[in-house]
């Protein structure tokens, strides 16, 4: 998330702790809970930066059910798991944009960032992928035969699904069933929600603090699944328990869990 929306979700994590559902307490194992970016550990020199396999193999370790992830192509059409279009804020090599380097000189440079198959050959049917698209498939043309691909031996919807913050991004991917198709939302909910209905995509996901329960009722109603991030304090876990939303995604997993960060 941008800055701002970190800090705005910081303090709702802390304010809506006064909602009555937080003292329900829910039980985190029948909890589809999603590590948002692995269960990574922040800051520089870090043995488990986000989106790397040391972090997503500690999602494993714990028996989180899953991990959310973002693919960016490389210049030569290669999917790698990476936030930002550049390595500067977690690498601080902020000269390697994905976009504009190979996969092999990627590779040699900052080998902690893996491709996708070793993500999907590592994890699969091992932790659900939530596979956030950061890139059109109308200006990348290898990115939908190359997931296709990656992904054949998979069922949509049970193993993986795709996500995007633009909902068009998930166009291109139209041989999946709906159910498989997650539009997520920042500040924009209503505008979200408009646009799954329109183009019929089978789930939303966004703030905690913005699905309000009138909104959740409406798109379980019309058979859309429902996620709400980012949780990051176990009373607002229990809320979301409570809500009967369909995943949580955190960024802080283990806390939830009430497992020590750096275990």
């Amino acid at each position: 998330m941008p800055d701002w929306t970190d800090h705005l979700n910081n303090l709702a994590n802390q304010l809506w702790r006064l909602s009555p559902a937080c003292r329900i307490p829910a039980d985190p194992a029948s909890l589809k809970l999603v590590a948002h970016r692995g269960a990574y550990i922040a800051g520089s020199n870090s043995p488990a930066p986000e989106n790397t396999l040391a972090a997503f193999d500690r999602c494993l370790q714990h028996a989180i059910w899953g991990i959310e992830l973002d693919v960016r192509l490389t210049q030569d059409g290669e999917p790698v798991v990476h936030h930002d279009p550049a390595c500067g804020r977690l690498f601080q090599r902020p000269d390697i944009e994905i976009a504009n380097t190979s996969f092999d000189n990627l590779r040699r440079q900052l080998p902690q960032i893996p491709h996708l198959q070793e993500v999907i050959a590592r994890y699969g049917k091992q932790l659900h992928l939530m596979i956030e698209l950061k890139e059109s498939w109308r200006q990348r043309r290898p990115l939908q035969p190359q997931l296709t691909k990656l992904l054949a031996g998979f069922e949509p919807a049970v193993d993986y699904h795709l996500l995007s913050l633009e909902p068009d991004h998930l166009q291109g991917f139209r041989q999946l069933p709906p159910a498989a198709l997650i539009d997520v939302a920042l500040t924009n909910t209503q505008d979200i929600i408009r646009q799954n209905h329109a183009l019929g995509h089978g789930a939303v996901a966004g703030s905690f603090a913005l699905l309000t329960n009138s909104l959740i009722r409406q798109l379980h109603k019309a058979g859309k699944q429902v996620g709400t991030g980012q949780i990051n304090h176990p009373d607002i876990m229990n809320r979301e328990a409570a809500r009967g939303v369909d995943w949580l995604f955190s960024d802080q997993p283990l806390r939830l869990l009430g497992i020590k960060e750096n275990a």
